[in-house]
């Protein structure tokens, strides 16, 4: 059982709202939790302002009275009228706002005494947004403004974030954090936690809940998720470092609930009875014996240092690269670069399915020793891939010692999947994300550039990695930002990745068999809900190049090239009339077959050297077989024919 326990056996009940507006209906996502925390009860509302709360809870969630209080001075907040008055309502719950303002106003105040004494004596105590901030012992205070994702990945000890324990204790051990996935915030806590460590020299736990979504939990500690989304939970499963400023960690562990699961913050218990789709994601690895870099943003200039590792770091110093790129004005400013870092020449070519049988592509595919992929549309390379030149290409990429380097965007070609539609707004949240086989050079990996980029997109980089990962049956996640690049290579018969750049890079990793996909609106109607996924057990790592990340063996054989003992050594390639070639010693026959499996034209060997005439085939991709006395392949190779 995977455990997270807070030790708390308080007496009151909790309703924490990860933010977002309410819904008018029976069925939407608020009213349920809602009604179970007011129905029947005198409700008081608390903000620094009044709002719009107090009628919802009455028509739609059967307040017996509802009432907003404006508390903005220490003197109010600190009366011993509020006290009184609060003490006469059963729930105290805290509206959105500003964090700072409800920690610096209501601190060791009369206000706070009754929230506790009201809990105490089992009363409710809830909080929305920055409501739902202040009721962890561990506080994000915001006394200097809020704090970015990124910035947290970056340095976890700047002077955004800011902590204290020093003003609720409803859950001992916890911090909480809301607008979860809407706002990527899953960098931000886990800066949060290791912060914490770094500073207090203690672990605590994270509850990051996403907006329109929420808990209620009982005066036993039964917390049951409502909502759109989940109830993220983190805790340090391996400590926290850094490089630099830049952080390290080795395996948060992370459980993602759907509405119906449970957490019991008594026992550390949790149910899945949502998370119905069984996946097993354990005899996964990553075999290829090939390097891939790929990096997080667009940019030329923050590809500077992936260029230069791609040219003089990775196979032979300064040879030659192809670029791939459906930009060419893009592609000659990286052109430009390459050479400028010192690439022996570079050709640019368009991967366009009109160009999948042209015999000057396929030769410098089958030439390429570095192949840099820039700016390409992931439903015209796609195409492309189905054509003879595609397959090369495909073959090209995973054979032994192959390099290839992705840029930004591109970054998704590489892994099982292509995440589409990322760039426009809420696409995430309306279900509109797409779906397309990607290159497999990382089989088993799911890979999103420019998370952190853009708030508007936000949602988008964050739910992407892990709803792709349950949907496809993947076991690792991988996010890049603009400020870094990834490099995956054999290393000792291992396969390993490394990041470079000041954020480290985001690796998750599927240890479970439990997940399942949202299936709630906002508003409990028709339509398509939000691409949020749970599940039963995550690891995310914070790495970098002083924290190398296994992700499998090297596969022995390598994965060039036809599923064979033995490849053929082929000349000329590519060919005009003829080709010849030295059979191995057990081959008895030959047949040349089309890319698509077809058997053109077979024969018999009688000799130690072998001549065929190809005259008769048009130009193209072709493959030769040689098969033993049985039957079994043993021998093959592909050949341009020009």
């Amino acid at each position: 059982m995977f455990i997270f326990c807070s030790g708390s056996f308080a007496q009151g009940r909790l309703l924490l709202v990860g933010g977002g507006s309410e819904k008018n209906g029976t069925n939407s996502w608020s009213t349920p939790p809602y009604r179970w925390a007011v129905e029947g009860k005198r409700v008081a509302i608390i903000g620094t302002e009044t709002g719009s709360l107090a009628p919802y809870m009455v028509s739609q969630c059967g307040a017996a009275r509802a009432r907003e209080f404006a508390i903005a001075s220490r003197d109010s907040a600190d009366s011993q009228a509020t006290y009184d008055t609060l003490m006469s309502y059963d729930v105290i719950f805290f509206r959105g706002g500003d964090q700072w303002e409800y920690y610096n106003l209501y601190r060791n105040t009369r206000l706070l005494d009754a929230v506790n004494d009201k809990y105490g004596q089992g009363g409710c105590i809830g909080g929305t947004s920055a409501g739902m901030h202040i009721l962890s012992s561990i506080v994000f205070t915001a006394e200097n403004g809020t704090v970015y994702p990124y910035e947290c990945i970056e340095n976890p000890n700047n002077n955004y974030v800011t902590l204290a324990d020093d003003f609720l204790d409803l859950k001992p051990g916890f911090i909480f954090d809301t607008h979860f996935c809407e706002r990527a915030r899953f960098g931000r806590l886990a800066g949060f936690l290791a912060n914490f460590r770094f500073n207090q020299d203690e672990d605590i736990l994270g509850l990051g809940m996403d907006d329109m979504t929420c808990m209620t939990v009982d005066e036993n500690g039964l917390g049951t998720i409502y909502g759109t989304g989940c109830a993220n939970f983190y805790r340090s499963g391996g400590g926290f470092s850094q490089n630099g400023n830049k952080l390290l960690a080795d395996s948060i562990e992370v459980v993602q609930l759907l509405k119906g699961c449970t957490y019991n913050f008594s026992t550390g218990e949790i149910g899945y009875p949502t998370l119905d789709r069984l996946i097993n994601t354990s005899g996964q690895s990553e075999t290829g014996n090939y390097t891939v870099l790929a990096s997080g943003s667009n940019l030329l200039n923050d590809n500077s240092a992936m260029i230069n590792d791609l040219v003089t770091a990775c196979g032979t110093p300064e040879s030659g690269v192809m670029i791939l790129s459906g930009d060419n004005t893009l592609a000659g400013s990286f052109s430009a670069r390459l050479l400028g870092a010192g690439a022996a020449e570079v050709s640019v070519f368009n991967p366009l399915a009109s160009l999948g049988s042209d015999a000057e592509f396929a030769t410098k595919i089958a030439g390429a020793s570095k192949i840099l992929f820039v700016k390409n549309s992931e439903t015209t390379f796609s195409q492309f891939l189905l054509t003879p030149n595609g397959k090369l290409l495909i073959q090209k990429l995973k054979g032994d010692g192959m390099i290839s380097a992705f840029v930004g965007q591109d970054a998704r070609l590489a892994g099982k999947t292509i995440v589409g539609n990322y760039l426009e707004y809420l696409s995430s949240w309306y279900g509109e994300l797409t779906f397309t086989p990607g290159l497999g050079l990382l089989k088993n990996t799911i890979i999103m550039p420019e998370t952190f980029l853009d708030s508007d997109i936000y949602e988008n980089t964050a739910t992407a990695v892990p709803y792709t990962m349950a949907r496809d049956t993947a076991r690792f996640g991988v996010w890049l930002t603009n400020h870094n690049y990834m490099k995956f290579s054999p290393v000792n018969g291992k396969t390993t990745l490394t990041g470079y750049g000041t954020a480290p890079v985001m690796v998750l990793v599927n240890e479970g068999t439990k997940t399942g996909f949202s299936h709630q609106t906002g508003t409990g109607g028709a339509g398509d809900p939000r691409m949020v996924a749970g599940f039963e057990k995550l690891s995310l790592y914070f790495i970098d190049y002083t924290t190398p990340f296994s992700m499998g063996d090297v596969s022995p054989a390598g994965i060039s090239g036809p599923d064979v003992s033995f490849f053929i050594d082929i000349v000329p390639n590519p060919a005009g009339s003829l080709i010849k070639f030295n059979p191995v010693n057990t081959a008895t026959s030959w047949k040349i077959l089309s890319l698509k499996g077809s058997i053109i034209r077979n024969g018999v060997i009688y000799a130690n050297d072998v001549t065929l005439d190809i005259s008769f085939l048009p130009g193209g991709i072709y493959l030769l077989l040689l098969t033993d006395g049985s039957g079994k392949t043993v021998a093959g190779s592909k050949f341009i024919k020009e």
